[in-house]
């Protein structure tokens, strides 16, 4: 049976795999049926992703980001051993990479996002559902600062479309 210890160490290394997008260091804190869902609703989210599908998100995230720390708010992190259950209030500021900017002023891509994400997990201790409340308002804009860093890479890296899956690694 997972510790409330447990349980907060495997928040915290979840919150941290963000630093560097780093997949694979995700996906070995979840167990293997794990889904991640976002909301709210009103933001047209995608469908609850598996761990092959959130892992293929954070690598196309890193072809436009250096990293994406997320930073949990001081006392906001609230373990409920006996439900094995971690909730974590936490805000985030990407790190655009030089070249997908286009040439624009750094303030302007200048973007901080709240976000509350409830983990479950097993008596082992792994991720089984994350359910990651995203910032509406904050989140609007961020979706607008990724189509447009898509752009610039596609612009920049000479294939025409490219998107998320071309261009700078």
């Amino acid at each position: 049976m997972a510790t409330e210890a447990q349980l907060l160490q495997t928040a915290t290394s979840f919150i941290d795999a963000f630093e560097n997008l780093n997949a694979e260091k995700h996906v070995s804190l979840r167990a293997s049926n794990c889904k991640h869902l976002f909301a709210p609703a009103s933001l047209n989210p995608p469908p609850p992703k598996t761990n092959e599908a959130f892992a293929a998100h954070l690598i196309n995230l890193r072809k436009v980001l250096n990293h994406f720390p997320v930073t949990a708010k001081p006392g906001e992190i609230h373990v409920n051993p006996t439900k094995r259950q971690v909730v974590v209030w936490a805000t985030a500021v990407p790190e655009f990479k030089d070249e997908v900017k286009g040439g624009i002023e750094n303030k302007e891509w200048e973007y901080q996002g709240e976000y509350v994400f409830m983990l479950d997990m097993d008596e082992e201790g792994k991720i089984t559902r994350i359910m990651e409340f995203l910032d509406s308002k904050a989140t609007t804009r961020l979706l607008g600062l990724m189509e447009k860093a898509r752009e610039n890479l596609a612009r920049y890296s000479g294939e025409e479309g490219a998107g998320l899956g071309f261009g700078v690694n």
